[in-house]
């Protein structure tokens, strides 16, 4: 993300105009709405009043130039021409201004001429898709009668300089719609009794060329510094496009909020954990491959069809395109994992990666052996959580506040020290032995980085917010982790509810018999749509919630940099 700088500026009232203007065709600063932060210079600025006849002069003037295009039957658009010479113009002035030119086009006198060019227009194109067979003697007076028509036209044009005239009117169009932007920005200004004082943010790269398009557009006559940010202030992030594949992806994390300035943006990551997430709790061989195909397909018809005018479902369905994809080959590799093609059919053995202590990785099939499978769903969780810690810790020396630092790397410690706890003794119904043969494990593993979480966060923010934060880890940690236990209900759900199928189908030990065919086609459809949607909403649940608790406010600004449109 670019660094982003605050510029501040005192200017007296009669250049207040020009510096907006100078700053909006630069499109280069995002200004501050000081009417929020009066309260910090109360006694000193005063809310600045823009006069409300100025807008509604702007109105009544577009209504103007929106009635004669139509009354001209000219066509609206952008002008080509050059704007009006207003830099250091009031807005008050541009507008009389403009209201002058627009009296001086004569609007009424062209009316006869528009609509007799607009009527010999249809005639033309009414000629124009007739077959007109050149040997005939009606063909040629016809084409002669085209050729005649086409001429009156361009001569009438010429004449009456209906094309000038429409550029006059869009040119002026333009500017009102310019100055319209003006006051609308002017009104988020303070004042004194003779001057402004408004605050922006700009990117660093673009500093110097805003502090002397200010200085230029008030002849100098100004004060301009570069402020800087106040702790805990708000700063606008120019966050970049991602690529084409992760736009499904940029958009289930921006709905949660854009990063903040010091914050890692969590888009490419969550391109990757998203489908791990998912491909566990949908684990399945052909199922998986059914996706794979419905996002190949998917993503060409994304290449062929204009995504602003496609319906809003289908726009976010060309848009997951590349997601859709990523889903599908999560879920074929999870389901040579466990074993799984259209469900626990038998044509797959499943495949061990590896094992970690009493974890194993793959090598079993989830429906048959749940416990292997609840504790590799925690395993999964804590990998997901410690890497949110890790991102916090990111985020604390990005903002350099290393005081707060040591606080993830305790919750990490607490974190795994619990779940090698959980594995080596045993959950609740073996907590006698934490107390006993577990008591030094107890005391290195769990208490003694809880107790540190409390001490660091009470050096960085106070002793109560030490105690609170605490309590506050120790349930979240545990009450998180153990939301990750829907890895294994959803996954052993998807398995039952593809068997279901299988059995009313007859299917045995791989064996697909073609009665079988439709019975696992419907099923399978059922499975698409129904645990398909309920497995994603849930895989971003475990985001929103479990990981992004962790590391990411989703409190940033996006950068709207102010700009004649």
């Amino acid at each position: 993300m670019t660094e982003m700088r605050k510029i501040a500026a005192i200017v007296f009232e009669d250049d207040i105009d020009a510096v907006i203007r100078s700053l909006g065709e630069a499109g280069i600063v995002q200004f501050v709405d000081m009417r929020q932060k009066l309260d910090e210079w109360k006694g000193t600025l005063a809310p600045h009043t823009v006069p409300t006849q100025i807008q509604t002069k702007c109105s009544e003037i577009l209504s103007k130039i929106d009635a004669s295009l139509k009354e001209l039957n000219l066509q609206p658009g952008t002008a080509s021409y050059e704007k009006l010479e207003i830099a250091h113009r009031r807005t008050e002035d541009v507008l009389v201004d403009v209201e002058k030119r627009l009296a001086e086009l004569q609007i009424e006198s062209l009316a006869k001429p528009s609509k007799f060019i607009a009527d010999r227009e249809q005639l033309l194109d009414r000629l124009g898709t007739m077959p007109i067979n050149e040997k005939t003697d009606v063909g040629r007076k016809l084409l002669e009668l085209r050729r005649l028509l086409d001429k009156e036209k361009r001569s009438i044009e010429e004449k009456s300089k209906l094309g000038e005239i429409r550029e006059d009117l869009l040119t002026l169009q333009e500017t009102v719609k310019a100055e319209s932007q003006v006051a609308e920005v002017e009104g988020k200004l303070g004042r004194t009794a003779k001057t402004l004082y408004f605050e922006a943010w700009v990117p660093y790269d673009y500093l110097k060329e805003a502090m002397e398009r200010i200085s230029k557009a008030t002849d100098g006559n100004c004060v301009v510094s570069e402020e800087p940010a106040k702790h805990g202030e708000k700063q606008p992030v120019i966050v970049k496009p991602a690529p084409s594949f992760m736009q499904a992806f940029e958009k289930l994390t921006f709905s949660s909020g854009y990063p903040s300035a010091h914050e890692v943006n969590p888009v490419s990551i969550m391109a990757i954990t998203f489908p791990i997430l998912f491909g566990i709790m949908f684990a399945d061989v052909g199922q998986g491959a059914i996706f794979v195909a419905l996002g190949a397909l998917l993503a060409y018809f994304k290449r062929k069809i204009k995504l602003e005018e496609a319906g809003d479902i289908i726009r976010y369905l060309l848009i997951g395109a590349e997601m859709f994809i990523l889903l599908g080959l999560a879920a074929i590799f999870w389901g040579f994992v466990f074993g799984e093609f259209f469900g626990p059919s038998g044509v797959i053995h499943p495949i061990e990666l590896g094992r970690i202590g009493p974890f194993y990785i793959g090598g079993f099939e989830p429906m048959h052996e749940p416990m292997k499978m609840i504790r590799f769903a925690l395993l999964i969780g804590a990998v997901h959580i410690s890497l949110g810690l890790i991102l916090k810790l990111v985020n604390t020396v990005r903002e350099r506040q290393f005081k707060h630092a040591p606080i993830p790397v305790a919750w990490l410690w607490l974190l795994w020290g619990g779940l090698f706890m959980w594995s080596s003794l045993g959950g609740i119904s073996s907590i006698s032995r934490w107390f006993t043969e577990g008591m030094l494990m107890l005391a290195g593993l769990f208490i003694a980085p809880l107790l540190l979480l409390i001490l660091f966060t009470a050096i960085a923010e106070g002793p109560m917010e030490g105690i609170g934060f605490g309590v506050e880890v120790f349930a979240e940690t545990l009450s998180h982790t153990l939301s990750y236990g829907r890895l294994m209900a959803l996954g052993l759900v998807h398995s039952v509810m593809n068997y279901l199928f299988l059995v009313l189908g007859g299917v045995e030990h791989g064996h697909f018999p073609p009665m079988s065919i439709p019975v696992v086609a419907t099923g399978t459809i059922l499975v698409l749509i129904i645990e398909g949607l309920i497995v994603f909403v849930h895989t971003l649940r475990l985001h929103w919630i479990e990981w992004f608790s962790k590391f990411y406010s989703g409190e940033g600004i996006p950068f709207k940099p102010f700009k004649f449109t």
